[in-house]
């Protein structure tokens, strides 16, 4: 999931703590864009597959993705709707969540619950690509019925000599 919007470095170096509203679909099912609020923490030790990082990619984009493995240089990163692994400099990595509210709920990271689910995510690959390539074909549905919907709605509503004042 990326983010531009602030500089997370200093907020964190100042606070040690922040929390915001990711955007994008790279770690669904865990976060939806824009739809959960998450706590990060500034990292302060070498990291473990399956924590969540946030780093900062080359273009300056922040980015929260998983860790898949540790290498002797940084890591291993993938998000949790994505198939392709990137590899991150220690130096780039400066957070690492800790939790994340869904509506009113707080999930920490370290619940047995969520280890179970993010386990079972990565365990069957195959499901997971399913799983994935379905939720992003339904969504590409969704959006083409409600644009054709809306231009159909729009263009009668010009014929008719409607306007929006």
């Amino acid at each position: 999931m990326e983010e531009k919007r602030c500089d997370y470095v200093a907020e964190l170096a100042k606070n040690g703590v922040i929390a915001f509203v990711p955007k994008g679909n790279s770690m669904w099912p865990t976060l939806k864009d824009e739809k959960q609020s998450v706590i990060v923490k500034r990292k302060t030790e070498k990291l473990r597959p399956m924590d969540v990082a946030l780093y900062k990619r080359d273009s300056g984009t922040n980015v929260l993705h998983r860790v898949m493995k540790t290498t002797e240089t940084g890591y291993i990163m993938c998000g949790d709707s994505q198939f392709v692994l990137e590899k991150v400099e220690e130096d780039n990595v400066f957070g690492v969540m800790v939790g994340f509210y869904r509506g009113k709920r707080y999930i920490d990271v370290n619940d047995a619950e969520y280890i179970e689910k993010v386990q079972k995510w990565y365990k069957h690959n195959a499901i997971r690509k399913f799983n994935v390539k379905a939720f992003f074909f339904f969504k590409k549905i969704r959006n083409t019925v409600a644009y054709v919907i809306l231009r159909i709605f729009c263009s009668k509503r010009l014929k008719r000599g409607e306007r929006d004042d």
